[in-house]
């Protein structure tokens, strides 16, 4: 029997956040899945993409709703 994963809940991402930037790359069903940051290490500061679902960093800050 296989164990089932336990998810930790997230309550935000890099899709919240007013630091991702240079959304692209779409999914199948035409959603965007990648963006960069500069602020995150572990892309060397936008040099890499990260996936917009990832969760939120010690960077974040959150990206105003809008009208």
């Amino acid at each position: 029997m296989a164990k089932k994963k336990i998810k930790e809940e997230v309550k935000f991402r890099c899709r919240d956040c007013a630091n991702s930037y240079d959304w692209h790359d779409k999914a199948h069903d035409g959603h965007l899945i990648l963006c960069r940051c500069n602020l995150d290490a572990k892309t060397d500061f936008g040099r890499w993409c990260k996936f917009l679902s990832d969760p939120a960093c010690e960077h974040f800050k959150i990206r105003p709703k809008e009208s």
